[in-house]
C-alpha cells in the first residue's frame, strides 16, 4: 500500500471508532514506515516524559500530524489499562495498572495461517474447560495471531487481592504451558510491563493486511483474506463482550500454580539497551 492508501484506510470511521476505543486508557505505540538506518521506529512518546495515549478519535489525526515526517503506519496497544498516562513515572507503579488482558502471541515459522487458525482453536478450548467462554477472542494481526481475554472478565474483588499484571501473565503461561508444541507454530507468553499488541483494525507494520477480530464460532470458517485491506471481515462485537468474574477461577488456579511476573526466574543477562534508553535515543535523533 502506498502512503495515500494507508491515510485513506485511517479516515475510514469504522476504523477510527475501533482504534480509538480500543486503545482508551492503554499505553499507545505506533510504527512508522520512514526508516531509520534501515529499522523502522516505533514510538511511545507524544513529548519526552509524555506517554502517547489516545482519549478520541481526533487523536488519530493528532498522531498523524505530529509525526507525519514519519508516516505512521500501524497502532499497537498495551494489554495494561492504567489508572493515570502523563508521565513516565506512571509507567512504572504497577499499582497504576488497573486491568490486564492474558494474551497469547501465535506465530507461524513457515507462513501457513491454518497452523496458527489451529494452535488459535486449542488455545479456546483449553479456555472453555476453565469457564471462560464468553469473554474471549481471536485476533489475526498480520503475519500470525493473537488471543485476547477481555481485562474486565476478572473482578474488583479477584484483581484487589492478586495484581492485574500477575493475573495476565500467570493465565497465559498455565494455558500455554497446556497446548501441545507443533512443528512450524510457535505459542508464547509476552505478558510484560510494556509489552503491545496489534490495535483492531489498524494496519500491520510491513504487509498489507488488517488485524481483524474473530468471534470463537466463527474462527472455524476464517480466511486470511479476510484480514485483506480492500475488503476486511471483522466483528467489532467480539473484542468488547465480556462477563465480569468469568475468568476468576482460573485466575486463582493460574497464580497458584505459576506464580507472579518474573517471581523465580532468573533475569538473563541484556543483550541489548533497555528499551526506554532506545526511545529515548530516538527522541534525540528526530528529536522529539
Amino acid at each position: 500500500m502506498n502512503w495515500k492508501h494507508v491515510r485513506e484506510h485511517y479516515m475510514r470511521a469504522e476504523v477510527r471508532k475501533e482504534i480509538a476505543e480500543y486503545c482508551a486508557g492503554k499505553w499507545v505505540a505506533i510504527h512508522c514506515e520512514e526508516r531509520d538506518n534501515g529499522v523502522r521506529p516505533m514510538i511511545r512518546y507524544w513529548s519526552r516524559g509524555r506517554p502517547l495515549t489516545m482519549r478520541c478519535e481526533d487523536d488519530i489525526d493528532r498522531i498523524f500530524e505530529r509525526f507525519s515526517s514519519m508516516r505512521p503506519r500501524a497502532f499497537y496497544a498495551t494489554a495494561h489499562i492504567y489508572g493515570r498516562l502523563v508521565s513516565v513515572e506512571n509507567l512504572e507503579s504497577r499499582e497504576n495498572i488497573i486491568r490486564s488482558s492474558p494474551t497469547w502471541d501465535i506465530d507461524s515459522r513457515n507462513g501457513d495461517w491454518r497452523k496458527v487458525v489451529r494452535k488459535a482453536m486449542e488455545i479456546l478450548e483449553a479456555l472453555e474447560k476453565h469457564g471462560i467462554v464468553k469473554s474471549v477472542f481471536f485476533k489475526w494481526s498480520g503475519r500470525g495471531a493473537h488471543v485476547h481475554v477481555h481485562p474486565r472478565t476478572f473482578s474488583p474483588d479477584l484483581l484487589h487481592r492478586i495484581n492485574p499484571l500477575d493475573v495476565a501473565y500467570s493465565v497465559t503461561q498455565y494455558i500455554a504451558c497446556r497446548i501441545e508444541p507443533e512443528v512450524g507454530v510457535v505459542v508464547e507468553n509476552k505478558i510484560d510491563v510494556q509489552r503491545v499488541f496489534t490495535a483492531p483494525l489498524s494496519l500491520h507494520r510491513s504487509v498489507d493486511r488488517v488485524a481483524v477480530c474473530v468471534p470463537p464460532d466463527e474462527l472455524e470458517s476464517f480466511h486470511v483474506e479476510w484480514a485483506s485491506p480492500s475488503g476486511y471481515k471483522h466483528f467489532p462485537h467480539t473484542w468488547r463482550r465480556y462477563e465480569e468474574g468469568e475468568g476468576d477461577e482460573l485466575a486463582e488456579r493460574a497464580y497458584a500454580t505459576v506464580g507472579p511476573y518474573l517471581a523465580g526466574r532468573a533475569r538473563r543477562r541484556r543483550k541489548h539497551k533497555p528499551l526506554d534508553q532506545e526511545i529515548l535515543e530516538t527522541f534525540r535523533r528526530f528529536k522529539l
